[in-house]
């Protein structure tokens, strides 16, 4: 999976990174990030704001660290498919965090759920509130994003600390656009090893952890 491409290790606690672009490989960059803390032995909290989570990614990230299926139960999983569901989870994370101490929140196309009136209302003081959780915790916060000109995800990366943009010019082609500083990467050929690739965690709506059947 070429979201190895960004290590874990470069994500700071305390702070709010934003993975933005359209790429496939967005999303994977949460699930690489969530395996790292599960292997580590610390604990992960996964809002999917998109229906985007796969554990059978997450479960190859996971083994190609070399943890096993206990591993996985410490990586905790609330899905909102609603703006005002994504509000009442982040609303109420303090008392997740509490009891999970993650190092870990990753949150997935959270401003895609806010598009509507009601959306752009509730959007702005969300942020503010997972800027505090953030602080308060020191965990590491990453949140995806489409990116490009809409409110929503223009005030997500304002609200950042980090932006990281990924962009395929051409199927032979990946550039990262981090904070200004742009990587452009070949990817390997099928058959070639160069980058980390290794495929169970369930998900429902509300939370959850463990390694059930994957739906």
């Amino acid at each position: 999976m070429y979201s190895a491409l960004i290590d874990p290790a470069s994500f700071k606690p305390s702070c709010i990174t934003v993975v933005e672009g359209s790429s496939g490989m967005v999303p994977g960059v949460l699930f690489h990030l969530c395996a790292a803390s599960a292997a580590s032995g610390r604990h992960a909290v996964f809002l999917d704001g998109w229906n985007s989570f796969d554990p059978y990614a997450v479960s190859r990230f996971a083994k190609s660290f070399g943890a096993g299926r206990t591993a996985l139960s410490r990586i905790h999983v609330a899905r909102a498919f609603t703006e005002y569901q994504m509000d009442a989870l982040i609303s109420n994370l303090e008392e997740v965090l509490t009891c999970f101490t993650p190092s870990v929140l990753a949150v997935s196309y959270l401003s895609s759920l806010f598009s509507g009136g009601d959306g752009r209302r509730l959007l702005e003081p969300l942020l503010l509130r997972l800027r505090s959780l953030t602080s308060t915790f020191g965990v590491i916060t990453a949140v995806t994003s489409f990116g490009g000109s809409w409110y929503g995800d223009r005030l997500l990366a304002k609200a950042a600390d980090r932006v990281i943009r990924i962009e395929h010019p051409s199927k032979k082609r990946i550039k990262i656009i981090d904070s200004g500083c742009v990587f452009e990467y070949m990817p390997v050929p099928p058959g070639q090893t160069r980058f980390t690739d290794s495929g169970d965690i369930s998900t429902c709506s509300c939370w959850t952890s463990g390694t059930t059947t994957a739906r």
